[in-house]
């Protein structure tokens, strides 16, 4: 009988070895992957915990920092914005905060203590943003991101967009053939709008923002939203009234820079003097002046 050498021998063992390993070995990265939590994941598990909560007479501002204390969650008061749209500071709201909940999610909780002041919300990455109802739509549709896609079905890219931005993206049902197109893109640092926008074009589609949604459909049926008077008028964002002053941009409260700002106004527009210059008073009865010639003597 032919004997194997011992080297030979230890060498088939550890080739068994990593053979019977390796089923085992391989899921491994795909596990890591899995156990990375998104942070917009993480953020809307936080905002659906329950919480008791309750506020006696107190201003936005403190009854946000409670609520922070509660469920952990970095609200960001825009405060440069509620106090030149509506008028009054967190600090010095015209009514103060009076909840008693019990058992509720922390989104309720928050919108119960935001409605009396017709404020609203919006989650831009690991931070809620506490504004009014239109800049909210206005940062969630026009926060930054940015992609790296190479031949990824359109559905697929869509679907990863809404989970990245905790967005509403919403693709016609009537579509479904055009949105198995492939689409390789990449974008940085571009506002979410403008992606859906690019994507869609990729797959023959169009987007159209129906308030805090962006639905994908046929070219067709999005020129005839566009045309809808209602439509038109629900995108209208609110526009500040005379002697108001307009969203100016740069930082707010939190490091946040709003999206493509309105130009500043401040206050009305100035009424135009009537001018105070004196003009001579021009002759109006005055009979015209005629030269007259001298008549020689014959």
């Amino acid at each position: 009988m032919r004997t194997v050498p011992a080297c030979w021998q230890t060498l088939a063992a550890g080739a068994v070895l990593v053979w019977a390993m390796a089923p085992s070995l391989l899921p491994a990265a795909p596990a890591a992957l899995e156990k990375a939590v998104n942070p917009v994941d993480k953020l809307h598990t936080a905002l659906d915990k329950t919480v008791t909560l309750k506020i006696e007479r107190q201003p936005l501002n403190v009854a946000v920092d409670m609520l922070r204390e509660k469920s952990k969650i970095n609200f960001v008061l825009d405060s440069l914005t509620i106090q030149q749209t509506l008028g009054f500071t967190p600090d010095q709201p015209p009514s103060p905060v009076d909840v008693d909940l019990k058992d509720v999610k922390v989104r309720t909780a928050l919108r119960a203590i935001l409605s009396p002041y017709g404020l609203s919300f919006a989650s831009i990455g690991d931070t809620v943003v506490i504004t009014t109802e239109d800049m909210a739509m206005l940062r969630q549709m026009r926060q930054r991101v940015n992609l790296d896609l190479s031949k990824v079905e359109f559905t697929t890219a869509l679907k990863l967009l809404s989970r990245e931005t905790a967005t509403n993206l919403i693709l016609d049902t009537r579509v479904e053939k055009e949105a198995k197109a492939p689409v390789s893109i990449q974008l940085e640092d571009v506002p979410l709008e403008t992606a859906v926008r690019l994507l869609a074009e990729m797959a023959g589609l169009k987007s159209v923002r129906v308030g805090n949604v962006l639905f994908v459909t046929k070219k067709e049926t999005a020129n005839e939203m566009r045309a809808d008077p209602d439509l038109q008028q629900q995108n209208q964002p609110g526009q500040p009234g005379a002697g108001t002053i307009a969203f100016p941009g740069g930082l707010v409260p939190g490091g946040l820079v709003a999206p493509n700002p309105p130009p500043l106004i401040i206050g009305a527009p100035a009424p135009v003097a009537p001018s105070t210059a004196v003009e001579p008073d021009k002759p109006t009865d005055a009979k015209p002046q005629v030269e007259s010639t001298p008549v020689k003597d014959k």
